[in-house]
């Protein structure tokens, strides 16, 4: 893919949401504070209901199609509900994965990597109609090699730019820039989409599966969040505005 052409956009700290919050109050000491057994239990229900909303109506999908597949005498019939099924089976194979790699992080194994070739791997696993909506821009002053690792590094900024291409409608684009400063020493992977979050606390979308849409989990910015975190790093919504250019998640590692 070539890289970004346009005007050089600029990013606008306007807004510094961290995917962890600083100065929480712990647990204990917060006033009514309920037991780790009542924790424990309010995040196995949550867990549960989330599970039964993404699980539930596929599992009916198998089984609605399944019956076709057995009754249907048309083969072009079958073959379509065959296809359902296998579309079904990929959606939870993707939901158990994700929940894999969020309760059983792979550890980081660091070695150094360009940052073109992070930026330009990451884009070529998106599919075809996908990748011809997202630009690349890699700062001169960035694009040198850094220490982390490539596969963890790609899995992070694919689930941003997944969020970006999901939260905006072809053909709008999306712009994957990295970017370092003399402040910062650490590269800054920034990925804009136009618009804004529109919530009173944005921070909840840092949250385990917390997701505005319900066919997704909820655990991509997360799962983001800490591979950020194994590489010192960290991620953080750094502009939430229209008029700043939209929304731009930081990924700094």
């Amino acid at each position: 893919m070539p890289p970004d052409t346009s005007p050089e956009r600029t990013s606008v700290p306007t807004l510094e949401v961290p995917s962890t919050p600083s100065g929480a109050e712990p647990p204990d000491a917060a006033e009514g504070a309920s037991s780790p057994a009542d924790g424990h239990d309010e995040a196995l229900k949550h867990l549960t209901s989330v599970l039964t909303r993404h699980l539930a109506p596929l599992a009916n999908t198998i089984a609605r199609h399944a019956d076709r597949l057995v009754d249907a005498p048309d083969p072009k019939r079958r073959r379509e509900s065959a296809m359902d099924v296998l579309a079904a089976s990929a959606q939870i194979d993707d939901l158990l994965a994700a929940l894999r790699h969020y309760s059983r992080p792979v550890d980081a194994s660091a070695q150094r990597v360009p940052v073109a070739d992070v930026v330009e791997d990451t884009i070529g696993l998106l599919d075809d109609t996908a990748q011809t909506r997202v630009r690349m821009k890699v700062e001169p002053e960035a694009d040198a090699p850094i220490d982390a690792d490539p596969a963890l590094l790609r899995q992070a900024l694919l689930n941003l730019l997944q969020n970006a291409l999901e939260a905006t409608t072809a053909p709008e684009t999306v712009l994957l820039r990295a970017a370092r400063t003399d402040a910062a020493p650490q590269v800054a992977f920034e990925v804009w989409n136009d618009g804004e979050i529109e919530l009173d606390d944005p921070s909840v979308v840092f949250q385990p599966f917390y997701s505005a849409r319900p066919q997704h989990l909820g655990l991509g910015l997360p799962i983001a969040a800490h591979i950020a975190e194994q590489h010192d790093g960290a991620l953080r919504l750094s502009t939430n505005s229209v008029a700043d250019g939209g929304t731009c998640f930081t990924l700094q590692v």
